[in-house]
């Protein structure tokens, strides 16, 4: 079985008391026990090896999975031997990403950080109907977290909102900008990663609503540089076209 990770946003060699969710994690949803190994990572390239020392305290799960008093959370504590830093991704990819209804949401920044994406920017359209706000971020940036966790992620994503497109737009200034639009005479977004590889190494796609991006929307993405480039024939809802997008970005950087 593969080693378990755990988040630890103050990682640094020695003694660490996880956060009270990650150590009720380890020992409870996991059933660690003192002397497993686990792997640490605080989500900007630190990752570091790590034992686990403490005993679960009186009234922790046992392997039968029965508790002995009613559940509390346990904190635990590691001793982390090997420390190092993993460099950030050559390669990134933000998602300029209309919003959609909340599990469907999830399930896309949970699908996209598997695959590597850098940026999930969260913003409104002209035919927006679901509208996200900064008091989503903090339950999204928990999904991502677990995502990182499943998939051995030292880097995890960026979660951001911005209230218009054109404040989407500037954020990514410098990064080759594409739009993911039904225009059958644009090229089909894998031929064009292949044919631009050095100029997509920042890549950042704008991925409307359902209703589709407005002519004026479009017009101003190409004004700012935007190329337009087709996922394929049917209409895809929101966040089928962000893991389509980010699945053949991801076959790309894999040559």
């Amino acid at each position: 079985m593969r080693e378990a990770w755990l988040y630890c946003p103050d990682l640094h060699p020695g003694r660490i008391t996880l956060p009270e969710s990650e150590g009720d994690h380890a020992l409870r949803s996991l059933r660690l026990r003192p002397g497993d190994a686990v792997t640490l990572f605080d989500g900007t390239g630190g990752v570091a090896r790590a034992t686990l020392l403490d005993e679960p305290p009186a009234g922790a799960a046992n392997r039968s999975g029965r508790s002995k008093q009613p559940r509390h959370r346990q904190s635990a504590t590691v001793s982390v031997q090997q420390f190092q830093t993993i460099p950030p991704p050559l390669h990134t990819l933000a998602l300029i990403v209309a919003g959609c209804k909340g599990a469907r949401l999830e399930w896309l920044i949970e699908k996209g950080t598997e695959l590597g994406v850098s940026r999930f920017i969260l913003t409104h359209f002209e035919r927006s109907i679901v509208r996200i706000g900064p008091h989503h971020v903090p339950k999204l940036e928990r999904t991502a977290l677990e995502a990182c966790k499943q998939c051995q992620r030292a880097w995890r994503p960026r979660i951001e909102v911005r209230t218009s497109l054109a404040d989407a737009l500037t954020s990514v200034a410098g990064d080759t900008l594409l739009i993911a639009h039904l225009d059958r005479e644009a090229p089909l977004l894998a031929r064009y990663l292949s044919a631009h590889e050095s100029a997509a190494a920042h890549l950042a796609v704008v991925i409307g609503p359902e209703g589709g991006l407005s002519p004026e929307e479009v017009e101003h993405i190409r004004r700012k540089g935007g190329h337009t480039v087709y996922l394929g024939e049917h209409i895809l809802r929101v966040e089928t076209a962000a893991l389509a997008v980010a699945a053949c970005w991801a076959c790309s950087r894999l040559g």
